[in-house]
């Protein structure tokens, strides 16, 4: 299926249901899917469908398969209707790693040690093959932690993006493997790191941070201490490798592949977060997104309140009276002939300033016109809409309309609810109000988090001080310096750069003693940040040695669909180097959707 496939699908389906016969449509979610009065093909199968039941042929069967689509893993791609009358299977890999590794394992065949010419060879593909079905174990595992796009999880801390790592990938590694210990005299790690990580599991990567992930298991597992120390010929004086998989799981020794096999079913730890290289509050981030996402499913297939007219009478009553509340606090627009009036230099601060106002504006119409709109409706004097419905729904479930998301282009609906969102609008107003009263002057500090676009606040940072130092902007960078202070106590701005604030950390806590990362305390998901000095440097300045550069998100689900990552901040990190909190998935986010 795809792009031009509804005549030819609807040809064979008619014969079909008409004749008898068996019909496979593959790739159900390719066509395309309808907007406003173009419904797309999905609803003529349905409908379709429907017809075949009650005339089709006895032997007449309809197949299709279907997956979801990245960037919108909530879209519903098959009708309710059908998901209900059909008969489904679901295909994934087992979520635990001992599954994962006895599968991988058994994907390769004692004979491929035939291919290399020598023992030690043979002995080096054992050991770098356990490391790669370890590795590729690690990646199907991690994914239970939260794939922030491609599945309905409520965070990213497994991966940002959800990718379909398989069998074919670790096969064909294994392949590469031979053919590079055959071709070498000294196995060549940094070759083999780059062909696995960056070619064949890479090449499904979209997202520089899980790249940056993946990479980094590699650089820990792939590396010459999985070699068993001494002869395997000599098995008195060979010992096994000093490399730690994971915690307290040492690597085998390679004796043969039933030693293999023995070492995963003895010697592998009990499936936990430690074994991804995260901290064990990875599983608690995990059920709560869990229990996140079941109810979210249940009250979105909940539907009206149906039931009696009373229960009807009683929701109309409740959304007349919450739309009453919002349309009372939604704030007058800014009136930006007026602040632009005000302006003696448009600065690029002051650019921002006026850029965000401007989308605030947007938003705001948009929320007083769809109000406006539904208490028309409400009281009969509209005939109501798709979008009115839409926006009642929304108020009734306490969710945020599509069409006031839309004008946000940072945040998910399924993050917040309508009332904390609405809140939340209402801080970023008071924020902007203040930032564009008089002269038009930037904050002591910015709450990084109220504002539709950090990335250009960001970039303004270094502007200002190229602008001031008459130097190019390619040549600009910026560290990031984690003060001591609270909101409450900057009285001044920041002597150079900006300060900002209301950021969170995940995978971590910050120490304000020692002033870096450290392990995150039991039961601790977030942690707020303080103050935070932006700090403007020049390229040849810009030394990240002993920090950790931490990506900073919008919210827990880390790369949505409206933004990837913001930028990444440098955090001071202990000696023990950054792969360990680039494997616990350490990040800033600018919304604490826990809170």
């Amino acid at each position: 299926m795809g792009q031009g496939q509804e005549g030819p699908a609807e040809a064979v389906l008619d014969r079909y249901i008409k004749e008898g016969g068996w019909v496979f449509l593959d790739n159900v979610h390719l066509m395309q899917v309808g907007r406003g009065a173009d419904e797309g093909w999905i609803p003529r199968l349905e409908r379709k469908l429907e017809a075949a039941a009650e005339s089709a042929h006895p032997g007449f069967r309809c197949f299709f398969s279907a997956e979801p689509i990245n960037g919108a893993p909530q879209a519903k791609i098959i009708p309710e209707s059908i998901l209900q009358n059909c008969i489904k299977i679901s295909n994934e890999p087992p979520s635990d790693m001992s599954s994962n590794m006895r599968r991988a394992l058994a994907a390769f065949s004692p004979d491929l040690e035939g291919r290399l010419s020598s023992a030690p060879k043979r002995t080096a593909f054992r050991s770098i093959l356990f490391g790669l079905c370890f590795y590729h174990s690690l990646l199907l595992g991690r994914k239970k932690f939260g794939v922030g796009i491609g599945t309905g999880s409520g965070s990213g801390l497994g991966f940002c993006r959800g990718y379909s790592f398989n069998m074919g990938d670790l096969v064909t590694c294994g392949d590469v493997l031979i053919n590079y210990l055959e071709a070498y005299d000294a196995i060549p790690w940094d070759d083999l790191r780059y062909m696995f990580g960056e070619v064949f599991y890479g090449g499904h990567i979209t997202d520089n941070m899980d790249r940056r992930c993946c990479t980094t298991y590699l650089q820990v597992l792939i590396r010459p201490e999985i070699l068993p120390i001494g002869d395997l010929s000599d098995p008195a004086a060979c010992q096994p490798p000093a490399l730690e998989l994971a915690p307290g799981f040492r690597a085998p020794l390679p004796t043969g592949f039933e030693a293999l096999r023995d070492h995963i079913e003895r010697a592998l730890p009990a499936e936990s977060p430690v074994v991804y290289g995260m901290h064990p509050n990875a599983e608690l981030s995990l059920l709560t997104s869990l229990g996140e996402t079941l109810f979210r499913t249940v009250a979105d297939v909940s539907g009206g309140s149906g039931g009696s007219s009373g229960g009807a009478s009683s929701g109309e009553a409740a959304v007349r009276a919450a739309l009453k509340d919002y349309s009372e606090r939604l704030p007058a627009p800014f009136v930006m002939v007026e602040i632009e009036g005000r302006i003696k230099e448009k600065s690029p601060y002051v650019v921002v300033a006026l850029q965000e106002a401007t989308r605030m504006n947007a938003l705001l119409e948009e929320m007083r016109r769809g109000m406006e709109e539904l208490q028309l409706g409400l009281d009969g004097a509209l005939n109501m809409s798709d979008r009115m419905e839409a926006l009642a729904r929304g108020i009734a479930t306490n969710s945020v309309p599509d069409a006031w998301m839309a004008c946000m282009s940072t945040r998910v609906q399924e993050v917040l609810s309508l009332a904390a969102w609405y809140a939340d609008v209402l801080k970023r107003y008071d924020q902007l109000a203040a930032w564009t009263a008089g002269t038009v002057v930037v904050p002591n500090s910015v709450w990084l988090s109220g504002l539709f676009n950090p990335k250009a606040f960001l970039t303004a940072v270094m502007q200002t001080y190229a602008r001031a130092n008459k130097l190019p902007l390619d040549v600009m960078r910026f560290v990031t310096d984690v003060t001591t202070k609270t909101v409450d106590q900057v009285t001044e701005p920041a002597p150079l750069g900006c300060y900002v604030h209301g950021l969170v950390l995940e995978g971590a806590r910050w120490d304000r003693e020692e002033g870096r990362l450290k392990d995150s305390a039991p039961g601790e998901l977030h942690q707020q940040m303080p103050v935070i000095q932006v700090r403007p440097v020049t390229a040849d300045q810009h030394d990240l040695a002993g920090y950790y550069q931490c990506p900073v998100y919008t919210n827990m689900q880390r790369a949505n669909v409206y933004s990837p990552c913001v930028s990444t901040f440098t955090l001071r990190s202990a000696a023990e180097g950054a792969h360990k909190w680039v494997l616990a998935s350490v990040a800033l986010l600018l919304q604490d959707d826990l809170a």
